[in-house]
């Protein structure tokens, strides 16, 4: 999931983002997982909000509206 990119100025960690979300229960724990690790890495800095906006963009539009 995580890989490891040598840049100048020391190493940077790259984090897949997650995939959409479907809906089914059995991926459910995958998808919180995948979340958690893609804002502790990458949007550590960003509001509340936007990060809560961002998880939602990755959930399909027909579970959002249930």
């Amino acid at each position: 999931m995580a890989t490891l990119l040598q840049q100048s100025g020391g190493a940077r960690v790259e984090v897949a983002k997650p995939l959409l979300f479907s809906g089914k229960i059995k991926e459910v724990s995958i998808f919180i997982n995948m979340v958690q690790l893609y804002l502790s890495m990458k949007m550590i800095e960003e509001l509340k909000l936007t990060k809560i906006a961002w998880v939602l963009s990755y959930v399909q539009e027909e579970v959002a509206e249930a």
